[in-house]
């Protein structure tokens, strides 16, 4: 739609919610879409172009975790508990 492209927009939002935008706005799919790299305190621009949008992300220097999980190779929910738990941040 043309109408997104009309004004300039701020969303403040929770990270689920970019995830979602930024799919959209992306064109990723619904599997790729709890992997999308979304920071903690990040503003993140997303400028029009021919056929998608440009991303920055402009850092905000706040001190957080990193809560993003990569996508696991083996999905499969009959995995082991361990295989299942690989990919959780260390933090955790």
């Amino acid at each position: 739609m043309e109408l997104e492209r009309q004004e300039n927009v701020m969303v403040v939002c929770h990270q689920a919610v970019m995830r979602c935008l930024l799919a959209y706005f992306q064109d990723k799919s619904a599997e790729d879409l709890p992997y999308l790299k979304v920071p903690l305190h990040t503003v993140i621009k997303l400028t029009p172009v021919a056929y998608g949008c440009r991303v920055e992300y402009i850092s905000q220097n706040i001190e957080a975790v990193n809560t993003h999980r990569d996508k696991p190779g083996d999905v499969c929910r009959k995995r082991s508990t361990a295989e299942a738990l690989s990919t959780v941040p260390p933090h955790y």
